[in-house]
């Protein structure tokens, strides 16, 4: 369980790896990069009938710290390795050319998603092709004290997400409670069985009837068979920490410093917002990425729109290809 199917591996000019997933036309001018959330490596296993009609070039990089993708380097930030690589990757696949950028993710990937779309040209020379950013159950930064309208992240958090990756994650020493969750998720992952139980438990065992009627139509949609989505889910989970937990055990650390941005969230230039879209989904019912986070970061965005579905942390799932399709719509 060392590599999946359709997973490449870049040389980085650090020295560094970075693994990652690709579909759709790779000569396209037209791309997307897909982050994703924890616990999990860059796959494309569908691509979606508006990405299709677009004829686009899927990108989905594994992020550093999981799977195959290196850790960053000593003394470089998270935002700053997460700029150079997808530079790299972009220059990799596709030269000098002038694209039309688009950049998503979803739930821990909107944070190097953010990272990306505000980050200085000068460190991030390909932002300059950024056309639109969607977010799937996003994160704040948790470093914005807004003062004029009284945010504050934690006020939504549930304890476990408190504790796991608020103030006390960065007060309590040596990484101790990331340490103890790891300890508790590395038995969850010990085999694919244990796993896809811990995600029913986590995810599918939360949903209300309706999210699970709209969970059934995804399938008949897709042709996923009823276990498909869980046994997928929990091998990605299980092969992004084969070779190190380092990308888990820095969460804390990366949600709670500076984005590498050159101004605060609601701040950004011309440079960064002219001609730029923004689409931020999020659940009615989610406990990982509140819809208060998303509303928030809605009314910090230029041009940016808010969906909400009535659901849990993966509904944005069961409507993707309706979020694709309004995405692109002109």
């Amino acid at each position: 369980m060392t590599s999946l199917p359709n997973e490449k591996l870049l040389g980085l000019p650090d020295g560094r790896t970075l693994a990652y997933a690709d579909g759709g036309d790779p000569s396209s001018s037209i791309v997307v990069i897909f982050f994703t959330g924890l616990l999990s490596v860059g796959t494309v296993t569908r691509i979606a009938p508006a990405l299709q009609a677009k004829g686009v070039h899927y990108i989905a990089p594994t992020l550093p710290g999981y799977g195959n993708t290196s850790p960053p380097s000593h003394g470089v930030s998270y935002p700053v390795t997460i700029a150079s690589d997808t530079s790299a990757l972009l220059h990799h696949l596709h030269t000098d050319s002038k694209l039309e950028l688009y950049i998503s993710g979803g739930s821990f990937g909107t944070v190097p998603t953010q990272m990306l779309y505000g980050s200085p040209f000068e460190v991030f020379p390909q932002g300059r092709y950024i056309k639109g950013m969607l977010l799937l159950g996003a994160f704040p930064p948790f470093t914005t004290k807004d003062n004029e309208t009284g945010f504050t992240h934690t006020r939504s958090m549930t304890w476990r997400d408190y504790l796991s990756v608020g103030p006390p994650s960065r007060l309590i020493p040596f990484r101790m409670l990331q340490h103890l969750a790891k300890l508790v998720i590395q038995s969850k992952l010990a085999s694919q069985e244990t796993a896809e139980a811990f995600l029913r438990e986590f995810l599918f065992d939360k949903m209300g009837e309706d999210e699970k009627e709209k969970f059934r139509a995804w399938r008949d949609r897709t042709g996923y068979e009823e276990n498909q989505l869980v046994r997928e889910m929990a091998e990605n989970n299980r092969r992004s920490v084969e070779k190190t937990w380092e990308g888990f055990l820095s969460t804390p650390h990366v949600l709670n410093s500076d984005w590498g941005w050159d101004a605060e969230l609601g701040g950004l230039d011309e440079e960064h917002t002219a001609g730029r879209k923004v689409l931020i989904v999020a659940g009615t019912e989610d406990d990982a990425t509140p819809p208060e986070w998303g509303e928030y970061l809605a009314s910090k965005y230029t041009n940016s729109h808010l969906r909400l579905f009535s659901g849990g942390h993966i509904v944005g799932l069961f409507y993707l290809d309706e979020v694709w399709a309004e995405f692109f719509a002109d």
